[in-house]
């Protein structure tokens, strides 16, 4: 593994990135936000004419199974952060992912040249 110098620009700042959202230890979740409309089914509630309940749940894997979780109105800023965080990391291990790829790319395209150039010589 080369040292951190060695990598492309893209690359360390990406990492860097990570790093510093990692250090700032802010919570994350691997889920997503969904937005649920339902009736309550009372007679008298504004739903059963049509203007339904509109609740926040967050969708994540707990163990091996998938669950939606209601998230309280005092509490939907805390879910959207977690969401957005886990976003964030994500997005920057792509992009480290992407400057990886390409200098991988770039090393087997320099490496297969010289193969290349003895198949193209014409023999004595």
């Amino acid at each position: 593994m080369p040292h951190r110098s060695q990598l492309p620009a893209k690359d360390r700042t990406a990492r860097s990135r990570l790093m510093q959202l990692l250090a700032a230890a802010k919570p994350l979740a691997r889920a997503s936000l969904v937005t649920m409309a339902r009736s309550c089914g009372k007679k008298g509630c504004k739903c059963a004419q049509g203007e339904k309940h509109v609740s926040l749940y967050l969708a994540a894997r707990l163990g091996k199974t998938r669950k939606m979780l209601y998230v309280p109105p005092d509490l939907e800023d805390l879910a959207r952060s977690l969401v957005e965080n886990v976003q964030r990391v994500d997005k920057l291990i792509d992009e480290m992912s992407q400057a990886s790829l390409e200098g991988f790319v770039q090393k087997k395209a320099r490496s297969e040249e010289p193969i290349r150039s003895r198949e193209r010589r014409p023999r004595s």
